[in-house]
């Protein structure tokens, strides 16, 4: 399987596991939603098409590896 990971600055973090498979579906259906991501303790806003994160008002660029 996939790993998901966001950008930190210059180093790439993977998502907790439950946040891997629901960003994985996204992806997959090329949708956007809001999800709770365990890696922030908060509700995120993920946009698979677009390969980002918004979390508090910043973006986050997000990979699949």
């Amino acid at each position: 399987m996939a790993v998901w990971y966001y950008s930190a600055g210059s180093t790439w973090v993977p998502f907790d596991t439950q946040s891997q498979k629901r960003i994985e579906n996204l992806w997959r259906t090329a949708g956007a939603a809001w999800l709770y991501v365990g890696s922030f303790r908060g509700n995120a806003y993920v946009n698979g098409p677009s390969l980002c994160i918004n979390y508090n008002g910043y973006n986050y660029p997000i990979c699949r590896r």
